[in-house]
C-alpha cells in the first residue's frame, strides 16, 4: 500500500506527497503484453500481500482491479484508491444496501445488496482476485457481458459461466486457484485467513520468490 511522504496545509490548500509509481498502473501493463505465469503469479502474491494488511487493519476494499494497482520503480506492486474502502464491524462483517465496485470484478454477495441489505467479509476482495488473476492468465474479465445486466447476471450464475478458452494453456494450479477464489462465499479461498492462500499449490510449486522475501 501507498505510504504519506509528508502532509501539509497552508493557507487555503491542503496537499499531501505520497510515493512516486513510475511503473503506471497494470491495467495498462496487461493492454500492451501478454503475461505469463510466473509474472501472475508474482502480482498475485503481491495483491494477497496488500489486501492482507487492509483486512488485518479491519478493513475491505471493494474495488480491486488491475487499475487500481500500480507499480514501483523495481516492478513492486502497490494497490491504490481506496474510496469504496470501509470498515467492518467487530464480528468481521460489512452491512450495507448499495452495491459498490467494478462490474465485471464485483462479487455475487455485494451484487445482492442492490436489492436487500448486504452481509458481507473479506471475502469479496478475494473474489476480486480470481477475475483478476484470470485476467491476468487468458486476457480477459471471466463473466464479461456486452451489457451491464448480462455481465451481473453471469456473476450470480457463476457456477455455469466460469470458462476457461481451450486453445490459451493454463496449468492446473492457475485453473484450480481461479476456480477456488471464484466459488460461492461459504467456501471461497481466503475466507479462513490467508494462511490457505499461501498453502495453494499455484504459489507453493515454485522456486522464483518465497512469502518472506518477495518484497526485498
Amino acid at each position: 500500500m501507498f505510504q504519506s511522504c509528508r502532509e501539509g496545509e497552508p493557507p487555503c490548500v491542503l496537499y499531501m506527497i505520497m510515493d512516486y509509481m513510475p511503473g503506471g498502473d497494470l491495467i495498462t501493463l496487461l493492454t500492451r503484453y501478454e503475461i505469463n505465469e510466473s509474472s501472475a503469479r508474482f502480482y498475485c502474491a503481491e495483491v494477497v500481500l496488500a489486501l492482507d494488511a487492509i483486512h488485518t487493519m479491519g478493513y475491505i476494499h471493494r474495488d480491486v482491479k488491475p487499475d487500481n494497482m500500480l507499480l514501483d520503480a523495481r516492478g513492486h506492486l502497490k494497490l491504490a484508491d481506496f474510496g469504496t474502502c470501509v470498515k467492518m464491524d467487530k464480528d468481521g462483517l460489512v452491512r450495507s444496501d448499495t452495491a459498490v465496485g467494478t462490474p465485471d470484478y464485483i462479487s455475487p454477495e455485494i451484487l445482492k445488496s442492490q436489492s436487500t441489505t448486504g452481509v458481507y467479509g473479506a471475502e469479496v476482495d478475494w473474489w476480486s482476485v480470481g477475475v483478476f488473476l484470470y485476467e491476468m492468465l487468458l486476457g480477459e474479465t471471466p463473466f464479461y457481458a456486452e451489457s451491464l445486466v448480462g455481465t451481473y447476471h453471469k456473476i450470480m450464475n457463476h457456477r455455469e459461466n466460469l470458462v476457461f478458452p481451450d486453445e490459451i494453456p493454463l496449468s492446473t494450479e492457475a485453473r484450480a486457484l481461479i476456480c477456488a477464489f471464484l466459488s460461492d462465499r461459504s467456501a471461497r479461498l481466503g475466507k479462513n485467513g490467508i494462511g490457505e492462500i499461501k498453502a495453494h499449490p499455484f504459489f507453493t510449486n515454485q522456486n522464483d520468490w518465497s512469502w518472506e522475501t518477495i518484497r526485498k
